[in-house]
């Protein structure tokens, strides 16, 4: 048995090694999912907007009660030895052995530790005994790269008045384990770790606890998460955890490289080489004199920014690279960056959750008109409204998403779940983001049909390949109703409440507790989205050049109580790959007035938007096909364009750009089979 003992120990190993262990590395601030295959909202079924998760323990648990045995979607191997069946009790405990009665207590416990069964995952220290709480469980990805997320929904602590969520995660084909901390409305402490027995067990940390870092959030931006994996961790292995650059420049202009390492090796990091790659030349610099430690990362900055040239996209790989590296696949990521010709004027897009019913959404209303009025043209508002007779269905559906409760908002969709206390900060920070086009928009409306038409034109500054989109928005002002479902539910009506909220028309300290319809005047109502609230799949091409203006046409019908002479357009650009809006433009008050059109015997044409301010669109209407020409001239009588066309009989349209003329008035003039027509155009 010594001789045994004696070969063990001179392979490195230790007694029991036979058994798989774990190690674990901690992603704090990842601010994604692992694998990033879970893209849900971070409070399904509780708050009734996503029931495509299943419920496998539901409901008040005064004394912690497991939940219904439920059987795993693929193969899983726990320990190195295959599972097939898992329960999960409202302590917090993820158990393999489904055999166990014994549940764990209610409180944080010190891992390992008896009172849990052999082979389970742990978060303790949260509570099942609340009545929205809630176990649930759904499958992502494909075979064979699926995960497992089993989420406490809406849990909470000792602590009253806390709400926490915490996934446990588990990987086909990696049999990788995760504890994720998703979303806490007060700072959260939970001991966490994989336990094999009584006796043995894998801690999250070094201290057995973990305190929680995301916030109120939704969504996955703001998501740690602990990795657990079977086998001995590597000596030296680092991993190239986010990556960024400026994304758009003006060129000639540099861009810098930022990002950050973290060792997932067991020995700490000294020095390291950051290399990045554009263009077919490699940039490296050596970081030295570093003391980065296990689990821990290192922020950087290239010492040799990127030199950008021309208006086109600029593809870059970064890597890190460590001396006896064990593991060259998470070393890699790459980013780009794109020349611009010009600098697009940016706005941004702040989208208001509220509701009639809310009654703490009057802030809401108060610090949209202030930052309307501060920031005109600069900050676009809408208001979202959510279950009142002011809703429209895909765009709440499409905000829902993206917040936890209301008041609240999103800002460009980049900054989500936002208090309307902190629009404006929020504000301050998205107006300095770099868009890399102009937006513009048009509306056209027939006061008969009360058909609206809508052109909406991005210019952009740069070449670019994806996917962009466009839509557009119509929002009325002073809207008012009648009954009581347009009365304002106002929980600042009290004179207990130390808060002087006065806007939007109201001292709403001294107003009723409902506020009467008759009183109400509601402002930047979102009315309609058009195109979907992610943008019309199409409506941009998906390779974009410098300079150009693409425009995609939207059409609807407005109710007769929707008043066109307080309505708005807002063009909205999309970078549909993120979610996240580039820019916005809103048109001027009104869509009540026609587009001129000018005739002739053989066609017609007509100019929209007129003043323009990058694009304006020519229609011309032929009776038959044929070929025409398009000249534009300056006040001065020089020619500043000049195109032929063969076109086929009916509706031709072009985009005149106009983003590279001087403001003032130009004449359009088409020559089509010697009959001419001349428009003035306004430019800005």
């Amino acid at each position: 048995m010594k001789k045994i003992y004696a070969l063990l120990a001179a392979l490195g190993l230790t007694v029991g090694a036979a058994q798989a262990q774990y190690y674990s590395v901690p992603y704090i601030g990842a601010n994604t999912n692992p694998g990033g295959l879970n893209t849900d909202t971070e409070y399904p079924v509780a708050g009734g907007l996503d029931v495509s998760w299943a419920s496998i323990q539901a409901g008040t648990a005064a004394t912690p009660a497991w939940s219904t045995t439920e059987t795993l979607p693929f193969t899983f191997l726990f320990n190195g030895a295959a599972v097939t069946d898992f329960k999960v009790s409202t302590s917090g405990i993820l158990t393999f052995t489904t055999s166990a009665t014994t549940i764990p207590a209610y409180g944080a416990l010190t891992l390992p530790n008896a009172g849990i069964p052999d082979k389970s995952v742990c978060i303790t220290g949260i509570r099942g005994t609340g009545t929205n709480d809630n176990i649930v469980m759904k499958t992502f990805g494909t075979s064979p790269n699926q995960q497992l997320w089993i989420m406490f929904s809406s849990y909470s602590t000792a602590t009253a008045n806390v709400y926490t969520y915490w996934s446990i995660v588990l990987e086909e084909g990696t049999n990788n384990i995760y504890i994720v901390d998703q979303r806490h409305n007060a700072t959260v402490t939970v001991s966490a770790g994989v336990q094999i027995d009584a006796t043995t067990a894998t801690k999250a940390t070094a201290t057995n606890t973990i305190t929680s870092q995301a916030g109120v959030d939704p969504s996955s931006a703001d998501n740690s998460y602990y990795q657990f994996i079977q086998g001995t961790q590597a000596a030296n292995n680092a991993k190239l955890k986010t990556v960024a650059a400026d994304q758009y420049i003006v060129v000639p202009g540099t861009s810098t490289v930022t990002g950050s390492i973290q060792n997932v090796g067991a020995s700490a990091i000294t020095s390291a080489d950051i290399k990045y790659e554009v263009g077919g030349t490699t940039y490296t610099q050596t970081l030295s004199g570093l003391n980065i430690a296990s689990g821990a990362s290192y922020n950087f900055t290239h010492n040799t920014p990127i030199n950008v040239a021309n208006p086109m996209m600029y593809p870059v790989k970064v890597w890190v690279d460590l001396a006896n590296d064990a593991d060259h696949t998470d070393d890699t990521l790459s980013t780009f960056v794109s020349g611009l010709t010009f600098l697009p004027t940016k706005r941004v897009l702040i989208e208001e959750a509220t509701g009639t019913w809310c009654g703490w959404c009057p802030r809401g209303a108060v610090y949209t008109e202030q930052i309307d009025t501060v920031h005109l043209d600069q900050a676009i508002v809408v208001a979202v409204h959510n279950a009142d007779p002011m809703t429209n269905a895909i765009y709440d559906a499409g905000i829902g998403t993206l917040i936890g409760g209301y008041p609240s908002g999103c800002v460009d969709r980049k900054s989500n779940d936002v208090d309307p206390t902190n629009f404006e900060t929020t504000f301050s920070q998205r107006i300095n983001d770099v868009s890399p086009a102009d937006v513009g928009v048009s509306a056209t409306f027939n006061s008969t049909t009360r058909q609206v038409d809508v052109a909406v034109s991005a210019t952009f500054a740069a070449d670019l390949s994806g996917d962009y989109r466009l839509n557009c928005i119509l929002v009325e002002d002073d809207v008012t109703g009648t009954g009581s479902t347009y009365n304002q539910t106002n929980y600042y009506s009290s004179a207990s409440q130390n808060i002087a909220l006065v806007g939007a028309g109201h001292n709403w300290q001294t107003e009723p507790a409902s506020v009467p319809a008759a009183s109400m005047h509601y402002n930047f109502v979102g009315r309609d989205i058009l195109g979907g609230f992610d943008g019309e799949v199409g409506s941009i091409p998906a390779t974009i050049s410098a300079n150009s203006t693409y425009t995609y046409n939207f059409s609807t019908t407005i109710p007769t109580t929707w008043d066109a002479s307080q309505m708005r357009v807002i063009g909205v650009l999309h970078n549909a790959a993120t979610g996240n809006i580039l820019n916005v433009f809103r048109g001027s008050y009104g869509i009540t007035t026609s587009v001129q059109q000018i005739e002739a015997d053989n066609f017609s044409m007509s100019l929209y938007p007129n003043p323009a301010m990058s694009s304006s669109q020519l229609e011309i209407n032929l009776k038959r096909s044929g070929s025409y020409a398009v000249d534009m001239f300056d006040i001065l009588g020089q020619n500043v364009m000049s195109r032929n066309f063969n076109g086929a009989a009916g509706k031709n349209n072009i985009t005149l750009n106009v983003s590279d003329l001087h403001s003032g008035m130009y004449l359009v003039r088409v020559n089509v089979g010697g009959s001419v027509l001349t428009s003035r155009l306004m430019v800005k």
